[in-house]
């Protein structure tokens, strides 16, 4: 607890001399310095965190470059199953790194998104037969007849207007269950975009609609799984554009196998 406190009270000297340097030196460990910059470099959330969190933070890095100093010493450097690690690890960054530069300018078409979408539905069927509309209910029987009469004939492709003979209007939006199971028995037989014949239910005189369906082998529309084909579109062409690049970079760089690294098993 001792040293936690010695080295909070020493931040906050160094804090309070910070403001005198622009990028001042939070710990010293031998020759080795902690500026601020490099610390919002590993700790991003700094400024949000509470003294605990920091005073571990800088017990951490402390514990870490003395060990690290104490290895320097010893020679662990010069070490060459370390220095193939070293080479390995520095191979592997390089690479990664460079290929990144590639995916961060990479962007996707609408167009890509669409055809991948219209090439892909099977990886967004609807999964349950769905439905929408609306249940219309009138204030006496004479009322209903009026306005099947009107508008029996109508293709509704979306929620029908107010009407005068409408009493009210209850809507529903893509449920996979009847809203009404006198009205609409069947989500599965019935005919979208024509109004029912009236009849009555639970006390009044009642017509319903549904104006889309969509069956369980259907796929969901693009304007409801756009966020994922767009990660998905966003994939297909990184590897299209990834593979066309290393394509070419082999072409300009002679690459010759001399060691047979296939078993005679497997030939």
């Amino acid at each position: 607890m001792k040293s936690l406190i010695r080295i909070l009270l020493a931040f906050s000297l160094v804090l309070f001399a910070a403001c005198k340097s622009e990028d001042p030196v939070i710990v010293t460990v031998g020759d080795s310095k902690l500026h601020q910059s490099e610390i919002y470099t590993y700790a991003p959330d700094w400024d949000s965190w509470g003294d605990n969190e920091r005073i571990l933070f800088l017990q951490h890095w402390i514990d870490e470059e003395l060990v690290y100093q104490q290895a320097v010493k010893n020679g662990a450097l010069n070490d060459s199953a370390l220095i193939r690690m070293l080479e390995r690890t520095k191979r592997k960054i390089v690479a990664d790194y460079y290929m990144q530069t590639f995916l961060d300018t990479m962007m996707v078409s609408d167009g890509e998104k669409i055809d991948f979408y219209h090439k892909n539905k099977n990886l967004y069927l609807n999964g349950k037969t769905r439905v929408s509309g609306a249940i219309l209910s009138f204030g006496d029987w004479k009322s209903s007849v009026l306005y099947y009469k009107e508008f029996k004939n109508t293709k509704f492709e979306s929620i029908p207007p107010n009407h005068r003979l409408v009493k009210r209007m209850r809507e529903f939006d893509a449920v996979d269950k009847t809203p009404d199971p006198c009205m609409i028995p069947s989500i599965h037989k019935a005919v979208v975009g024509r109004i029912t014949p009236m009849k009555v239910c639970d006390g009044a005189a009642k017509i319903a609609v549904i104006t889309n369906r969509l069956d369980s082998a259907d796929a969901r529309p693009l304007d409801e799984v756009i966020e994922d084909v767009s990660m998905q579109a966003w994939m297909e062409h990184q590897n299209v554009v990834l593979k066309r690049l290393k394509d070419e970079w082999k072409t300009g760089i002679p690459i010759i196998t001399k060691m047979n690294v296939l078993s005679e098993k497997e030939k």
